[in-house]
């Protein structure tokens, strides 16, 4: 058989009949008797959702959530499918290739997946509400970082996640240098593979050296491991204890397992603009939310200190950030109370923010609150990882995860490359405190970043293992540039679970492929609108079929009066370059606030380009004002239409954000939310001025930029 089938095969769980051999790689390879591993991820031989739907989730059943995550799974299965064999639209016909179990596997994930190709996700009936999923679908994989110098004679407890999981790996990393060595028993069968060999059984011994891995695969039956790690630091070994996660902390696992049931009005008494706002997508959504009266975050100091409030109960004074030493004294004595710290951003970066986040992370892991940290791995540096490593490797309940996309066997090279650029691009800090009234969460644009912070870089030479930038503009790594940006903050105890709800269903993707299950279905109500008025999204579009883009054409094709917009990078999607037009033959005024030269900025020079190809197509059509600080980057994204409706998100107007990176934002819905933030846009208009239309773009960037697949990575 053509090996690029069975690679496809093995991804949707069918290698075993079509006869292809595989490496070990997941659970059911050492427990092949366990529940799960007796079935395929997709019957084709059995029509009908419900058998698919048992197949995919197991004893899950067929529910109306199911049924629309299962549409979005096949939808992703035909992709990969088409991406490893070279056909649809890679160009082959799919029923050119002789294989009976192929072509029956394919039209059944036709058929299941058909539902996506809608652009809204068709209402079901029922009762609104919240639900739970424990359906067994993904691939769970989860690193342990162990290191003899994290806190050498202390007792540490991991925990892992076989929550709705098929498969679960637990990677334990080195991330010393001393040697060190794991001894203990399980209360269940554990596999290891390390060394290039593999073994089973509940009791073990292992050693890691420097740089070092080694992977554990519990068995369904392991709930808790009881090691001990020795080392010349530590002789007589410190308990190190492994828990299963939804076991030993039920009340976390109902978080992660939440879904949504959101109600749809009829659409009488509704206009275009509210039809949109409610309606289900197949972009991942909480349903309307109550509003409050969230703080919204326009100064830089005020952005950091909202996370430093969060996490230490209260700001830092401005002479901290006058003298900028990371090392400052940090009073404790109003701290919240921590369950769960939910920290996702672009970068983490080991700097003074970097440092001063993760001491106050650092006292919190001390008292036993779980923490999570989301960060995109191929923008990391030796000393980023090293704070972040160690941090984990010191308190394990501090979990790491490093977003790194990865390409299908077989795909083509422009998505080989894009492994290099894809990035986990959701912005938020929630905090939930066993006083609900301390829970907090915050959104908007903003990394761990010193540029966020301070205008030029700060001299941070007395801390050898903190970066010290430089002042570049390409494509380095240690480029620093001082972006202005807006977050906004949002205190109300439900809203707050809510979110951190939702950024779970990130958490918990499958580790094969990246893709999140979806958050919540649309359900048809009466015609009464739901009192909500804010949403949150989170886009994985590769996944979803370009959802955020459909979703962001809906709502400016609603615009009837005025647009306005704030906003770096211009570089517009086909899709939103045909909206922006039917917007202005219809009347509409758009005004938009950016910054087109984004000299300092990673890749400056080439994004400097597409934003003056923009200019020169809109600029006599559109009100383009550029940010006018010659050295801060505008990097805020705020979307304003007909004075009704705000869109604040981690969300480029570019190709990236629509076709590659994880996003996510808040969308109200609210006259009255409209009026707080009109002074927010009428602040960057004052520090704004008019684009001159005649713009000079360099010959070799029209070139390169008339390539179609080159737009798209930008």
């Amino acid at each position: 058989m053509n090996r690029a089938i069975c690679l496809a095969l093995a991804g949707l769980g069918l290698a075993a009949l079509a006869g292809c051999a595989a490496p070990i790689r997941h659970s059911c390879d050492f427990f092949p008797d366990a529940k799960d591993c007796g079935r395929p991820s997709v019957s084709a031989g059995t029509p009908g959702p419900q058998t698919a739907a048992a197949a995919f989730f197991g004893d899950a059943g067929a529910s109306d959530y199911e049924r629309q995550f299962l549409a979005l799974l096949a939808h992703n299965q035909i992709g990969a499918i088409d991406r490893a064999n070279g056909t649809g639209p890679f160009g082959h016909d799919r029923h050119a290739i002789a294989n009976r179990d192929f072509q029956a596997t394919y039209r059944t994930l036709e058929r299941l997946a058909k539902p996506v190709t809608a652009e809204q996700m068709p209402a079901v009936s029922g009762t609104a509400g919240e639900g739970h999923f424990n359906g067994r679908w993904r691939v769970s994989r989860q690193t342990l970082y162990v290191n003899a110098a994290a806190r050498p004679s202390a007792p540490k407890t991991f925990s892992f996640s076989g929550l709705q999981a098929r498969s679960i790996e637990i990677v334990m990393r080195q991330a010393g240098k001393q040697p060190v060595e794991i001894s203990g028993a399980c209360d269940g069968a554990l596999a290891i593979r390390a060394g290039g060999g593999s073994r089973t059984g509940a009791a073990f011994r292992l050693r890691l050296s420097a740089g070092q891995t080694a992977s554990l695969f519990p068995s369904d039956g392991l709930n808790r491991c009881s090691l001990k790690l020795s080392s010349s630091l530590a002789p007589a070994g410190a308990p190190l204890t492994i828990l299963r996660e939804e076991v030993a902390y039920p009340a976390i696992a109902a978080l992660d397992s939440r879904y949504e049931r959101c109600p749809v009005p009829g659409p009488s008494g509704l206009d275009e603009l509210a039809r949109v706002f409610y309606a289900g997508r197949w972009l991942s959504q909480t349903c309307s939310l109550p509003l409050g009266s969230p703080r919204l975050l326009r100064k830089s100091r005020d952005g950091f200190n909202a996370k430093v409030e969060a996490l230490l109960g209260a700001p830092l004074p401005d002479s901290a950030f006058d003298k900028a030493d990371p090392e400052l004294p940090l009073d404790f004595s109003r701290a919240p109370k921590l369950k769960l710290v939910y920290l996702s951003s672009l970068e983490f970066k080991a700097d003074f923010s970097g440092r001063v986040i993760e001491r106050l992370i650092r006292h919190h892991a001390a008292l036993g609150t779980k923490v999570r940290i989301m960060v995109t791995d191929v923008l990391e540096r030796d000393k980023d990882d090293a704070l972040l490593h160690r941090l984990a490797a010191d308190y394990p309940n501090v979990e790491l995860q490093e977003y790194r996309w990865r390409a299908d066997h077989g795909a083509p090279v422009d998505e080989q490359l894009s492994q290099l650029h894809k990035t986990h691009h959701v912005k938020m800090l929630a905090t939930l405190a066993e006083d609900p009234a301390r829970s907090r969460v915050i959104i908007g644009g903003r990394n761990i970043h010193d540029g966020f912070l301070f205008h030029k870089p700060i001299d941070l030479s007395r801390y050898p293992n903190l970066e010290q930038y430089g002042k570049t503009d390409g494509l380095s790594l240690n480029y620093y540039s001082n972006w202005s940006d807006f977050d906004i903050e949002f205190a109300d105890p439900a809203t707050v679970e809510t979110l951190a709800a939702h950024l779970s269903t990130l958490w918990l993707r499958d580790a094969d492929t990246n893709i999140a299950r979806p958050f919540s279905i649309p359900v048809r109500s009466d015609s009464r609108r739901p009192p909500g008025t804010v949403r949150h999204f989170i886009s994985v579009p590769y996944e979803d079929n370009h959802a955020l883009e459909t979703y962001f054409v809906e709502l400016i094709d609603t615009a009837r009066h005025h647009i306005e917009i704030v906003n770096p990078y211009l570089n517009l999607t086909p899709k939103l370059s045909l909206v922006i037009e039917r917007a202005l033959a219809r009347g509409v005024r758009i005004d938009i606030v950016g910054r087109i030269d984004l000299k300092g900025d990673i890749g400056g020079k080439l994004l400097t380009a597409l934003n003056k190809l923009f200019v020169e197509k809109y600029g006599d059509r559109i009100n383009i004002r550029e940010f006018k600080a010659p050295d801060v980057v505008l990097h805020s994204k705020i979307m304003m239409i007909d004075e009704r409706l705000v869109t604040i998100s981690s969300v480029n107007l570019n190709n990236r954000s629509f076709f590659h990176d994880l996003e996510n934002g808040m969308t109200v819905l609210d006259p009255a939310f409209y009026a707080r933030m009109q002074p927010v846009y009428d602040d960057y208009v004052a520090h704004s001025n008019p684009v001159s239309t005649k713009v000079m773009i360099p010959w070799a960037y029209r070139w390169l930029f008339s390539k179609g697949w080159v737009k798209e990575a930008f």
